[in-house]
């Protein structure tokens, strides 16, 4: 039996465990969108005409109060300053100018016709979106609009049938991608989990985009006028963030390759600095001074770090360690360069800061440190059996244990009381599979028996791994009632917690050896040059790890870098796809 074959079973040792506890008919999961696929890509149908469409516009006077929650809300999941994709992973709001978009509206209110189909689907868009908020801060909707759940997948649908109306797929035109990611988000909020579908409804907005140009600086176009550029940038670092995000989510391939695009970011400036008439864009604002679209400036940033790591690691291509190492200086000086007003501090001493500032603080964290989980897990497992990648090994138990702590915190503050209680639904499948990826890194470096650790290398011990483990379990155990994904998290736990009870009675090879801790990239020990191959062949004897670990170890570092196969058949496949099988090639 080969090691292919051994680490199949392992996984399947795995997956045993979880489908006992989690067989369909038990779950007790009803969630009806999740098993829908978007509205835009369900079965063929007849577009209605825009008559119809226009009359499931409310009246002016509710049109008014779901426009200006849009607009002036200051909940963390949409404000003026910030109105958050995902409820808290792209800041959205940036792609509709406020001033421009108040004298459309004055328009359409006037004559209807004035408009374009494509202004009118973003427009039930932003109707949506005013609903969806209604319904997560619990007020009522104005009177007279029924069931908001029902009134908000009326608005998603009339987005839809303005985007087939207006042929979007062939005949793009302006507003046709603020339409499409409306209708994107639509599609995201209606789901607890991940889903394939809204991944494909990112590839055609990117598409559509690259098509229309925007992957381009509108600088290189000169019949762009200067506020249209900038709102097209303004779109564009929303794409770039959407594509690698849902590209993660789902552990499959991104779109976008930076190399073959030169949009620059979006200037730091206000709505009400610049408008459909300027003439030219006024000098940025520092980074020192907040306004609506420095969050998606630094976001994007980091998210182009991130992206050069999910795609080469995902490719493998991890041989050169000076290239890992390489990466992790430049991630680290992105972290340390990022305004202030974005950096994580105590909870304690947050007290004062506004929820939605704080939800932005530890997005920005949590995807700092799971590029670091990313970047360095495959060399995390090669340190068991070399000390020349220690520092791989002590940062990415580090990252994950702080994401860990920082998911014991948010589970803290969601309570009734806390500083999230309000905001508690900001918690979402993107987030979830970071907390997972932690739980997984922390259980491989549990895998080792007590007495073959090294706390002094990577920080922690035994004990307060597990307990952090244990706080996790208990935070899934909050969401696992309403969302599949939680499930799985809490009962995969289960497994890995039970086994550290349990432990190992395998022969297990000597510690490695002793390395001061480096947490910064400049603390690691060596020139950074790894003699090691990539050829794997060690076999799985010689690794000392518990049979209900193996599987594990085998997701994250197989023979050829990282299984991502294994790791989104057992951790991320979403439901709609995950029993597929390739066809045998003939």
């Amino acid at each position: 039996m080969n090691s292919s074959d051994m680490r199949a079973i392992q996984v399947e040792h795995i997956r045993e465990h979880l489908d006992e506890a989690n067989d369909a008919s038990d779950l007790g999961i009803v969630d009806p969108a999740q098993s829908q696929v978007p509205l835009l890509l369900g079965p063929g149908r007849l577009a209605p005409s825009l008559e119809e469409i226009l009359a499931d516009i409310p009246p002016k006077h509710i049109a008014d109060r779901l426009v200006s929650r849009y607009f002036t809300s200051t909940e963390p999941s949409i404000s003026k300053s910030c109105y958050i994709f995902q409820e808290q992973h792209l800041t959205f709001e940036v792609i509709t100018h406020s001033g421009e978009f108040e004298g459309e509206y004055k328009r359409f209110w006037n004559d209807p016709n004035s408009v374009s189909v494509q202004w009118i689907g973003m427009f039930f868009g932003i109707l949506a979106t005013g609903t969806f908020l209604y319904i997560r801060s619990q007020d009522e909707l104005p009177e007279g609009m029924g069931s908001p759940l029902e009134v908000a997948e009326s608005f998603q649908q009339r987005c839809t049938d303005c985007l087939l109306l207006s042929k979007y797929s062939t005949a793009p035109g302006k507003y046709t991608l603020e339409t499409l990611l409306f209708n994107i988000h639509g599609e995201f909020v209606r789901r607890r989990d991940a889903h394939l579908g809204v991944w494909i409804l990112t590839g055609i907005a990117v598409r559509l985009a690259m098509r229309m140009g925007y992957h381009r600086d509108p600088d290189n176009y000169p019949r762009i006028s200067p506020f249209h550029g900038e709102m097209r940038r303004r779109v564009w670092g929303v794409l770039q963030q959407l594509d690698i995000l849902t590209s993660c989510q789902l552990g499959l391939p991104s779109l976008i390759q930076e190399s073959q695009c030169d949009t620059r970011l979006p200037r730091n400036i206000n709505d009400e600095d610049f408008g459909p008439e300027s003439t030219q864009l006024p000098p940025p604002r520092p980074e020192t001074t907040g306004t609506g679209v420095l969050y998606t400036r630094v976001k994007v940033r980091m998210m182009s770090i991130f992206r050069t790591i999910f795609n080469q690691v995902s490719l493998g291509k991890t041989e050169d360690y000076n290239e890992i190492m390489a990466l992790d200086q430049k991630l680290h000086q992105m972290h340390k360069s990022m305004p202030t007003c974005y950096k994580i501090a105590k909870l304690e001493d947050c007290f004062m800061v506004p929820s939605y500032l704080l939800i932005r603080r530890y997005n920005l964290e949590l995807l700092f440190q799971k590029a670091r989980c990313t970047l360095h897990r495959h060399h995390m497992t090669k340190a068991y059996q070399d000390p020349k990648y220690n520092y791989s090994r002590t940062a990415c138990v580090d990252s994950a244990m702080m994401v860990l702590g920082h998911q014991a915190s948010i589970l803290k503050e969601v309570q009734i009381g806390g500083l999230l209680y309000k905001d508690r639904w900001f918690l979402t499948s993107l987030e979830r599979h970071d907390f997972s990826l932690a739980s997984m890194i922390v259980c491989l470096e549990l895998s080792l028996p007590a007495e073959q650790q090294n706390p002094e290398l990577v920080g922690y011990t035994r004990e307060q791994m597990i307990q952090a483990l244990q706080t996790s379990q208990a935070f899934w155990a909050a969401l696992k009632a309403v969302s599949a994904e939680a499930k799985q998290a809490y009962d995969m736990l289960a497994v890995m917690l039970k086994a550290v009870a349990t432990g190992s009675k395998d022969e297990s090879m000597p510690p490695p050896e002793y390395s001061e801790k480096a947490p910064a990239h400049n603390d690691h020990n060596g020139n950074g040059k790894s003699n090691v191959t990539m050829s794997g062949q060690s076999e799985m004897s010689e690794t000392p790890y518990s049979t209900e670990f193996q599987g594990i170890e085998a997701m994250l570092n197989s023979s050829d870098g990282v299984d991502w196969d294994m790791w989104e058949s057992l951790v991320h496949m979403p439901e709609d796809f995950s029993n597929y099988e390739m066809p045998e090639e003939p």
